[in-house]
Order: structure tokens, then C-alpha cells, then sequence
């Protein structure tokens, strides 16, 4: 464990700083890259030390999806609690989503774009236990999002069909928006992109809920 000179709270920044700078190489130059000494090079820290954090590249690929999910979980919990009713907590949340996706763009690759190993990939192995804390951590936005559909529904809102699938869409409509940023797609054609996808889920948002739930 690290030196016990370091308090709680200075471990738990370095552990992130860690985590921070193994998901940059990651996105810079792919899971398959991404070494031990790469991280200590750019962490300022010794092969031994950094081992004193995380036993290896498997364990820092877990811990950086169970960082990203619990932010993201925290962000979409924070929206939903503000809101009023589940029409305001939606857009609230679906504000956050898109927050997230646009300020932590490499957590937000790591969690749903790029081919790096999840929990199927450990199972079996020592890290078994930590893996599927990340997946049904990851799991809680999920579940929060159809959460919000089906009181939708059971409120008498013009949901068609499953709930579930009605919450995917707009889930599908928020993805594509955050992924056509962060590859600078939209920087390419428009002045002001930030402004155009807040915009853009907004008349997404719109025309679910004016045009599709109230009728």
C-alpha cells in the first residue's frame, strides 16, 4: 500500500491522477498500448511506486470504468433530483448525460466507445470480484433511465410500446450527439458546437415529449 505518511485523501488523488493519465494514453493510443511504464513516465513515479496503487494495466482498466460510471451515475442522480416532474428531471438528466460526455470525453470513450476489456474478459480470474463491482456500478445510469420511462408510463404518459426501448432511443439520440463532438465532427461544419448540441437535444427532447408522450 502507499506510504503511510500520505493521508486518505492525498491516496485518493493520486490514485485518480493515475487513473486520469492511463485513460488519456488509452485514447491516444489504444488500450493495447497502454504499459505500466508509460503511466509512471507521465505520473513522475517510479515502476514501484505506481505498483504500490494498482497491481497492473487490468486493474487500472477496471477502476478507471468504475471512476467514469460513478460519475456519471452521480451527475444523471444529481438531474434527476432537481427536477419536478419526470418530464423536467428527464431533460435535466439529459443535460447531464450530455455534460459528462462533453467535459470527460476520454471516460466517456472508455465507457462506450472504445474496445477495451470488461467484465466478461475477467471473469475467472483475481479480478473477478472488482469487475463486476465496475458492471453493476456502471449499470445504476442505466437503470435510472428506464426507471424514468417506466414512471412515465405508469403516469399516464403516451410511452409507445416497451419503455425500455423508448428510453434506448432518446439514450441512442444523446450517444450520437456527444460522439459527433468529441470526434470534431460538428466543430467542422458549425460555429459554436456546444451551443448546437445543447440545441439539438432540446428539439430531441421536444419532439419526444410534445409530439410522442403528450400527443
Amino acid at each position: 500500500m502507499p506510504r503511510t505518511s500520505m493521508n486518505e485523501s492525498q491516496i485518493t488523488r493520486t490514485k485518480e491522477k493515475i487513473l486520469d493519465i492511463s485513460a488519456d494514453i488509452i485514447n491516444d493510443e489504444g488500450y493495447q498500448n497502454l504499459s505500466m511504464r508509460k503511466i509512471g513516465a507521465r505520473a513522475g513515479m517510479t515502476a514501484a511506486n505506481l505498483y504500490n496503487y494498482y497491481a497492473n494495466k487490468d486493474e487500472i482498466n477496471i477502476a478507471i470504468r468504475l471512476r467514469a460510471g460513478r460519475l456519471l451515475y452521480e451527475g444523471l442522480l444529481d438531474a434527476y433530483d432537481a427536477g419536478g416532474g419526470m418530464a423536467e428531471k428527464i431533460w435535466l438528466m439529459m443535460k447531464a448525460y450530455i455534460t459528462y460526455g462533453l467535459t470527460k470525453p476520454n471516460y466517456y470513450a472508455i465507457m462506450f466507445d472504445m474496445p477495451t476489456p470488461k467484465y466478461a474478459h475477467y471473469v475467472g480470474t483475481p479480478l473477478e470480484a472488482l469487475a463486476r463491482e465496475e458492471k453493476e456500478s456502471s449499470e445504476q445510469s442505466v437503470a435510472l433511465l428506464y426507471q424514468c420511462a417506466r414512471q412515465l408510463k405508469e403516469e399516464g404518459f403516451g410511452i409507445p410500446d416497451d419503455p425500455d426501448l423508448f428510453m434506448t432511443i432518446i439514450w441512442g439520440q444523446l450517444h450520437g450527439l456527444v460522439s459527433l463532438y468529441n470526434n470534431n465532427s460538428i466543430s467542422e461544419i458549425v460555429d459554436m458546437p456546444e451551443q448546437v448540441i445543447e440545441a439539438a437535444a432540446k428539439k430531441a427532447y421536444d419532439i419526444f415529449f410534445k409530439q410522442v408522450v403528450e400527443g
